[in-house]
């Protein structure tokens, strides 16, 4: 899949470089329906299905594993591109295991989710998701935001908007275009029009000021590690958990079984 994005990423750039923008959303969203509703099909039996209002006529599908106490952790979940909640429900099943609360949802298309995803959507969709957090009475000091590669950027952008205790990337990169520039070597990727599907989580990074833990792997295999490292010198508090040996798709799953996930996530309070 990597390969088809780099042959559209040339193609785009011999053709016009704001083109780029307009074609990758095509290579990017990956949803996937979700056959069973009900969490406890999934290993999270304490888990109760809830609907999240976004924009003005959308309904997310999400799971509300209630904290231990009212003082506890609680982790807001910003899943990838692909698939849906179900294949994130191991994670979610740790962190309570551990200890933490966790509200994991879908965004629009995804899952059992209505409407259509796209750039903005995203970033609505992650305030709607911890505003339904605050409604439930739960406290920005115990909010730890988790975005998970195509959701750093979302996950960035509401950690820079509202009051949140801390905010953990998994696979985190600069931006879109700067992470291309990167794995292909191609600096001038960073400086063509670009107008659109930026996903810049660096320019929203820069206007935090709580703690960032960084989950990174040098065998990601598609997010460049001098890449991310870039990104952490963006940040005040940057915090650092390395988990080389593991690939993109399956490092926060492997963090979080081998409970080294949950210990930075507590660090962090």
């Amino acid at each position: 899949m990597f390969r088809r994005l780099i042959l559209l990423v040339l193609l785009a750039a011999l053709l016009g470089g704001a083109m780029i923008s307009v074609w990758i959303p095509a290579f990017i969203y990956r949803p996937t329906p979700l056959a069973r509703p009900d969490p406890a099909a999934w290993g999270l039996p304490t888990a109760r299905v809830v609907t999240i209002r976004s924009g003005p006529s959308d309904r997310l599908f999400a799971w509300w594993v209630p904290p231990p106490n009212q003082w506890a952790p609680v982790a807001l979940i910003i899943h990838g591109r692909s698939a849906n909640v179900s294949t994130r429900a191991p994670i979610a099943a740790k962190l309570s295991a551990d200890g933490f609360g966790v509200l994991l949802f879908d965004y629009r298309g995804y899952g059992r989710s209505t409407g259509r995803s796209n750039e903005a959507s995203l970033g609505v969709d992650s305030l709607a998701a911890y505003a339904w957090l605050r409604q439930a009475g739960v406290q920005p000091r115990q909010i730890v935001v988790i975005g998970q590669s195509l959701g750093d950027a979302p996950a960035a952008q509401l950690s820079a908007s509202r009051p949140i205790r801390a905010l953990a990337l998994v696979s985190p990169f600069t931006s879109l275009p700067g992470a291309l520039a990167d794995r292909l070597h191609l600096d001038g990727l960073r400086y063509m029009p670009w107008p659109r599907n930026r996903f810049d989580v660096e320019a929203s990074i820069r206007r935090l000021h709580v703690p960032v833990l960084f989950i990174v792997s040098r065998d990601d295999g598609l997010v460049p590690y001098d890449n991310s490292r870039k990104l952490a010198a963006s940040v005040s508090d940057a915090r650092w958990l390395e988990a080389d040996r593991y690939r993109h798709d399956g490092l926060l799953a492997a963090v979080a079984k081998t409970g080294r996930l949950s210990q930075a996530l507590k660090a962090l309070f």
